[in-house]
């Protein structure tokens, strides 16, 4: 039986997440979506656009979406890949480059605003509380 205190947790964990982006996307300027491509192609250079959708657990289609609009903005140049090329390369450019530095400047500001006053026991114990559920949730086979 689901129990009040069940549906409360859930609530109130999507109404936090909720918060949580979008005082990120106020504070940084850039939507969580652009920002996750943004780092992961700091990180790791010129990359392909499948690769970045599978890491990102995205469907290709918005990923193409996302980096057509950071393309057009300059942050993001693409290209055919040299030794396949049903393959797009996505990599910085500089202009792309400056964004993430400036971005992760607000980011850190940002971590540190939200979540400063949180000791790390209280961190510590809310992340294993999620690392915890997400396992749960991830194992668990789909019903036929």
């Amino acid at each position: 039986m689901i129990e009040s205190y069940h549906l409360r947790f859930m609530q109130q964990l999507g109404r936090s997440y909720r918060s949580f982006i979008a005082a990120f996307e106020a504070h940084t300027g850039q939507s969580m979506a652009r920002w996750r491509i943004l780092i992961l192609l700091d990180r790791w250079g010129e990359t392909s656009q499948k690769l970045l959708a599978r890491e990102l657990g995205i469907d290709p289609a918005a990923l193409t979406r996302q980096i057509k609009a950071l393309e057009l903005e300059g942050a993001v140049q693409r290209r055919n890949d040299a030794k396949d090329a049903r393959l797009i390369n996505v990599a910085l450019t500089e202009k792309g480059r400056d964004t993430v530095k400036s971005t992760m400047a607000r980011r850190n500001e940002y971590i540190e605003w939200a979540l400063g006053d949180m000791t790390e026991s209280e961190l510590e114990a809310v992340s294993d509380m999620l690392l915890k559920l997400e396992k749960r949730l991830s194992d668990r086979s789909v019903p036929s």
